[in-house]
């Protein structure tokens, strides 16, 4: 619990030279709402049971407030004396605890392992080609998870890459300074989510784009949450006047069970996609490539398995699935993690057999690893599937609606609802109609409610993603008018 990302990476290093397995979390300038993250914070405190909580002033109230217990201050640990006292680990003792962020339950201890860490560090070094001699990484990532901690904190650490810093909160205050810093220090490497690539294509004036040099970046990952393929070429596009080459675009696909890196784009191919045909997908996870139009679905590959990884593809019943089906995807190899920290059912349920069944769907097509959707989000309506996403990307564009603020999902009685935060100032009165409509003309299904709601109120996860489960959760059809709410 440490707000400066310099104090972070001190004392979780610190810890696992002393042999104390660390548990990352968040600070609160990550979420919306203080009282959201003591909710957090007290279950990750009853899921852990930790010996003692590191914080700094800033957190010291907030911590108390939430657990009930008194921590270690930072600046007070630092300043101590170094007792010389280091500790040999074992490569398969615990390094640190990866709480998931808790899009479709509460946050889970992933046991992340010496070996497990190393083992993925290797391969997506090896994938990239990342090397200390002409690398220059640069991430506003928060440093407590995922993408931050090992993409951006660990793999330079390892490598001895130098690595700018952003703190989090000055890119969501103001993005463009993620491409300033990127044409100041000349990265090479960054990583962000979709709805990041397209809020700084939004933001950038011309005036920056003229004084900005994006020519030395070359991989321009991209994950975390579903790709969009337009999103991507409109970045390409936008910024090809300040050098970017849209070569360096890198879809890939990780989760925390899998320490974090699974499958990435091969360095300077660029943005691949299949356009299937979106009946024969949707009815029967069937991938029959089509030419775009009326009735198709572009879907992102994020690339190749990475060395060390199997990946196979189940249907529902069990049974094995080849090439172009959709189907559950499972993995295996040296980077999953031990399981989840004390949690023997579940771990079994999830790593069981020696093949992580990670829940998301996704098949794979000339050898490349294409994700759709999370089994758990799935939209049944009258007995048809539909994949979230594209409800939700259906709805974006229109006027007043925010950018990457929808969320769809069905009630268990297969009603179909969309849910938008709106722009009130800029919302047109028949807003919810104009959504509805758009879905319809896009999917070929009308939403049975749609809900607007204020900025601020769609639940996200610690790590900024949609929790679609939480929104399920929170509806209300019993409101006025007909049109439901969220509770």
């Amino acid at each position: 619990m440490l707000s400066g990302q310099r104090e972070f990476i001190i004392a979780f290093v610190g810890m696992v030279r002393a042999g104390v397995i660390p548990v990352p979390v968040f600070p609160p300038a990550m979420l919306t709402r203080v009282e959201a993250y003591r909710e957090r914070l007290h279950s990750i405190h009853a899921s852990c049971l930790p010996r003692h909580i590191v914080a700094d002033d800033a957190l010291f109230d907030i911590c108390v407030e939430a657990v009930g217990e008194k921590p270690v201050n930072f600046a007070e640990l630092a300043a101590g004396e170094p007792t010389g006292q280091l500790v040999d680990a074992d490569g398969g003792d615990p390094l640190f605890l990866q709480y998931t962020s808790g899009s479709t339950a509460a946050p889970k201890g992933v046991v992340v392992t010496h070996d497990s860490l190393m083992e993925n560090v290797r391969c997506m070094t090896e994938a990239v080609g990342a090397s200390g001699e002409r690398d220059r990484f640069v991430s506003w990532l928060p440093v407590y998870h995922d993408m931050g901690l090992i993409g951006y904190t660990l793999v330079p650490l390892v490598n001895e890459i130098s690595t700018w810093f952003l703190p989090p909160y000055e890119f969501a205050r103001r993005p463009t300074t993620w491409l300033d810093c990127m044409s100041r220090a000349q990265g090479t490497f960054s990583n962000a989510p979709n709805f990041a690539y397209d809020l700084v294509t939004r933001r950038a004036t011309e005036e920056q784009l003229a004084g900005w040099d994006l020519s030395a970046w070359r991989v321009a990952g991209v994950g975390g949450e579903p790709v969009r393929p337009a999103t991507m070429r409109r970045f390409a596009e936008r910024f090809a006047a300040a050098g970017f080459d849209a070569a360096a675009l890198n879809p890939s696909y990780g989760l925390a069970e899998g320490t974090l890196g699974v499958a990435f784009t091969p360095v300077g191919r660029g943005l691949r996609t299949l356009t299937v045909d979106a009946a024969d997908f949707a009815e029967r996870g069937v991938v029959r490539p089509v030419a775009d139009g009326p009735g198709a679905r572009e879907i992102v590959s994020c690339g190749r398995p990475l060395s060390g990884w199997e990946v196979r593809v189940r249907a529902a019943s069990g049974e094995l699935l080849g090439e172009s089906a959709e189907g559950r995807i499972e993995l295996r190899g040296g980077s999953v993690a031990q399981g989840y920290w004390e949690a023997p059912e579940l771990t079994a349920e999830t790593f069981g057999d020696g093949w992580l069944r990670t829940g998301d769907l996704g098949f794979l097509h000339e050898g490349e690893l294409y994700v759709t959707g999370r089994t758990k989000d799935l939209v049944i309506h009258h007995g048809r599937k539909y994949h979230p996403t594209d409800i939700e990307w259906a709805a974006l564009g229109l006027p007043g609606v925010r950018p990457d603020h929808v969320i769809a999902f069905s009630t268990p009685d297969e009603r179909l609802v969309v849910v938008a935060e709106h722009k009130p100032a800029l919302a047109p009165p028949d807003l919810a109609r104009q959504i509805a409509t758009r879905v319809r003309g896009s999917i070929g299904v009308t939403p049975d409610d749609v809900v607007l709601v204020k900025p601020g109120t769609l639940p996200k996860t610690s790590s900024g993603k949609l929790r679609r489960a939480a929104c399920r959760d929170a509806y209300s059809p019993s409101t006025p008018a007909g049109h439901g709410g969220l509770q």
